[in-house]
Order: structure tokens, then C-alpha cells, then sequence
């Protein structure tokens, strides 16, 4: 984990707080999500509806950043420690992302970012994820102040949609590998986000399951620039995540419509459950 985070990540959380506010009077959470160049193309394609249904759409990597042309860049393994410091009222969480049931362990790290008690309820992403109404149904009895979703591209989209309906206040946030880098400190080194180089860490960590992102899925992200720059300029979360960042203040309640309906759950074979 980085020991500081960019102005960009400061501004969103800033901003974040202070939609969530303004959304909380309308019973309903605000609901973020990143995507990167290899994210994208697949949440795009397998969950379109709910990437647009997010209030936020941050730009996860500089690759992704450089190929849309957009202002900042920003992360959920940045947001979400600055997030559990900041806002106080956050302390209760549901994780959905992972095997097994890691909340006691879960619940240490985000007590440890928050510098007070967070508790955590722990989903397994793999075994039994609840979706639909079992889904809204466990979000309505335990009353969490933040969702965070870290599943394979397109799935945690629509997870989080799921959750968001169910929720009437609080954050919903996708966060990708977040819950696993959490509960490893050391994931990265100190020098890794300072020189940019986070990437090339987890390549070296992960080798297998990430090298062909970084090398032949990087390229063609590059050959499908125009195509993504098209298909991202109806996603007004983009946008907002420009916003957010360069001024620090909540886009105006009014600008947000009510999450859509539920979108209903796809087979666990037409998804990606490795986080992203």
C-alpha cells in the first residue's frame, strides 16, 4: 500500500464525502467503479448497463489514462485507505471478493487505515455469491457503510448494482485486487507508486495470471484507442471522475439518477471471478 496518495485520489474521496451526503438525503449510496486497459474492454462488453449506472467511473493505470485523454488517474487501493480515514462514519463493511471468510482479518487491516473499529462482513466471491435479492436482502440486515466489490471486470459491476439498490446511504465501490493487496502489506514497496511502477510489481508478483495483460493486452488497447474513446463518451461516471478530481467538490444531487433496476444474474461461466 502507498504511504501517500496523489491530489487526484485526495480530491476524489473529498468529493466522494460530500455526494454521499447529498445522496444520503435521498436514501441512496453513491457507487464507484475503475476500470483499466484490460477491464474495460471486458466490463464493456459483458456489463455495459452497470458500468453506466455508476455514479463514478475512475481510470485505473496510466496506459488507460493516456488513451482516453483523461486528466487523472486513480485506483481503489488509493481511494479506499484515504476513504476509511476520512470519513468516520464508516464502520461497518461488506467484502465481497475472495475465498473463504476473511472478515476477522479484514476487519483488522481496514481498522488499521481507519485508525478506528471497522467491522466487516466477508462474502466469498467464489462459493454461494449471493445475487439479486439474496444479495439485497443480506446488504438490508447488515447495514454497511461501504460495499466493496473485488471481482473479475463486468461481474463486480453488476454485483455492485445489486448491493447499491439495496443500500440507502453509505459508498459502494468496486476495488478489484484491493481485498488481497489489504491483507498483504508489503504487497508493494515504498518506491512503487513514486515511479509509477505498481504494474510492473504485480507482474513480478503474479507472472501467470498477469504478464499477457501488461505485454499483448496492452497492445491491443493501444490498437483500440479511437474504439474506446467512442464507446466510454456515454458513460457520464467518466466525466464525473474528472470532475471530482480536479476540483474536490460533489457533482449536485440532482445530477445523479436513481440506480436502474436490478440487472439479472448471468451464469458464473459468462464472468471472470479473479479480481482485476
Amino acid at each position: 500500500m502507498p504511504s501517500a496518495a496523489p491530489s487526484a485520489a485526495e480530491a476524489l474521496v473529498e468529493a466522494l464525502i460530500e455526494t454521499q451526503r447529498q445522496l444520503a438525503a435521498g436514501r441512496r449510496p453513491v457507487s464507484a467503479t475503475w476500470l483499466n486497459h484490460y477491464s474495460l474492454g471486458v466490463a464493456m462488453e459483458t456489463a455495459p448497463e452497470a458500468v453506466r449506472a455508476a455514479d463514478v467511473c475512475g481510470v485505473d493505470g496510466q496506459l488507460l489514462r493516456r488513451l482516453l485523454s483523461h486528466p487523472a488517474r486513480t485506483s481503489a487501493d488509493l481511494v479506499v485507505p484515504l476513504l476509511l480515514q476520512r470519513d468516520p462514519t464508516v464502520r461497518t463493511v461488506i467484502a465481497i471478493g475472495g475465498a473463504g471468510d476473511r472478515g476477522e482479518a479484514l476487519s483488522r487491516r481496514l481498522t488499521e487505515f481507519a485508525g478506528r473499529p471497522v467491522s466487516v462482513h466477508s462474502v466469498d466471491g467464489f462459493e454461494g455469491l449471493p445475487r439479486g435479492a439474496r444479495l439485497g436482502a443480506l446488504v438490508r440486515r447488515v447495514q454497511p457503510d461501504l460495499v466493496l466489490v473485488g471481482l473479475g471486470a463486468g461481474l463486480q459491476e453488476e454485483v455492485l448494482l445489486e448491493a447499491a439498490k439495496a443500500m440507502t446511504r453509505g459508498y459502494a465501490l468496486t476495488c478489484g485486487g484491493f481485498l488481497d493487496q489489504a491483507l498483504s502489506p508489503r504487497y508493494y514497496p515504498v518506491w512503487a507508486y513514486p515511479l509509477r511502477l505498481n504494474w510492473l510489481v504485480r507482474v513480478a508478483r503474479e507472472p501467470r495470471r498477469l504478464w499477457r495483460r501488461y505485454s499483448v493486452d496492452a497492445w491491443r488497447a493501444v490498437a483500440r484507442r479511437q474504439q474506446w474513446r467512442a464507446m466510454m463518451a456515454g458513460v457520464a461516471g467518466l466525466s464525473r471522475h474528472a470532475d471530482m478530481c480536479a476540483t474536490g467538490r460533489g457533482v449536485a444531487a440532482g445530477a445523479y439518477g436513481a440506480h436502474t433496476a436490478a440487472l439479472p444474474p448471468k451464469s458464473v461461466e459468462s464472468h471472470h471471478r479473479t479480481a482485476v
